[in-house]
């Protein structure tokens, strides 16, 4: 066949190729260190990275959802939730929040430092958000008397600067004052949100507690509000909001300032894009795999011949008989 003057593949006959331990030896050598070499590169394919981008907000929301689930160790008849934004627009978030009788205990928050110990992953963040659930609100009462409240629930609000506060009846607002003996702003958040409600999200309040150590004591949060896309591999994406929160506590003189958990957010006018990729793309991963194993297996026989020569040149004796031509 005339095909056959363009084989660029010359074939060496198994006669004239003399196998040697030396050989057998590199051969497993070269094979597992390819192996792992492989196994790498592959590794580096399947491995995501998350790209950061920063964008002018492009949703133009008036309104943002907000989510709440705080349980303080006060009766519930003793408590206001109020919220002011700086359009001075005041909600009474006492009539749109569950008041919930319950017993004060902190818990654990083992859940939640776990999750914040774990790298980001964009394609579970997203798969675990479809599986929105609603705050769970039991109602479920015990025996013995309520000295907690826990206060849960979704509303929407303005989406401006605004303070949310948890005060006691009478302080701040007109009204009788409560009796002092009740007053304790020991709390703890499980959740504390901005949009549409994911659970499987931990935020930087979730889980936490603070203790009062006095009964008249004021407690307050400065969060920082980014607005926040994640794109994984597939397109997905998650509209979402994340914060960054600073936290300051001081006791109070008592009837001259005003006692509770204050709650002052801000947002910023960009948008931050987390975009899942990949490392490289598959045609870049084959193009790797065939450089590697040809150009490993080509490096092994030099190696091989040169230290073979190297070898034999130190003891001749042992060198393999050549056929010369008479």
């Amino acid at each position: 066949m005339q095909l056959k003057e363009f084989d660029a593949f010359p074939k060496v006959e198994s006669g004239f190729v003399k196998r040697t331990g030396s050989g057998g030896i590199l051969t497993l050598v070269v094979s597992a260190i390819l192996c792992i070499l492989v196994i790498g590169e592959i590794r580096d394919y399947m491995t995501l990275r998350n790209d950061y981008r920063f964008l002018v907000d492009p949703l133009v929301n008036h309104e943002l959802q907000i989510n709440l689930d705080i349980t303080v160790a006060m009766p519930c008849d003793a408590l206001n939730i109020d919220l002011r934004d700086v359009a001075d627009v005041q909600l009474r978030l006492s009539d749109k929040l569950q008041k919930i009788p319950t017993h004060f205990s902190l818990g654990s928050s083992a859940q939640s430092i776990h999750i914040r110990k774990q790298p980001l992953n964009v394609q579970k963040l997203i798969k675990a958000a479809s599986r929105t659930a609603a705050l769970e609100q039991s109602t479920k009462e015990s025996n013995g008397d309520f000295k907690a409240c826990r206060i849960a629930g979704s509303f929407a609000a303005n989406k401006l600067s605004g303070n949310m506060h948890i005060t006691a009846v009478g302080h701040g607002y007109r009204g009788t004052h409560i009796d002092h003996t009740l007053m304790n702003m020991t709390h703890k958040i499980d959740e504390l949100s901005f949009g549409e409600l994911y659970p499987t999200i931990v935020n930087p309040l979730d889980d936490s507690f603070e203790i009062s150590e006095t009964q008249f004591e004021s407690f307050q949060y400065f969060l920082v509000v980014v607005p926040t896309i994640y794109v994984d591999r597939s397109k997905r994406e998650l509209l979402t909001n994340q914060y960054s929160v600073s936290e300051y506590r001081q006791p109070l003189v008592p009837d001259m300032s005003v006692p509770g958990l204050f709650f002052k957010y801000d947002f910023e006018p960009m948008t931050l894009m987390i975009t899942e990729e990949s490392t490289m793309s598959f045609g870049h991963l084959l193009v790797r795999l065939a450089g590697l194993v040809g150009g490993y297996f080509v490096t092994a026989g030099m190696v091989h011949k040169v230290l073979s020569a190297f070898y034999y040149s130190i003891k001749p004796e042992l060198a393999p008989l050549r056929r010369h031509n008479v």
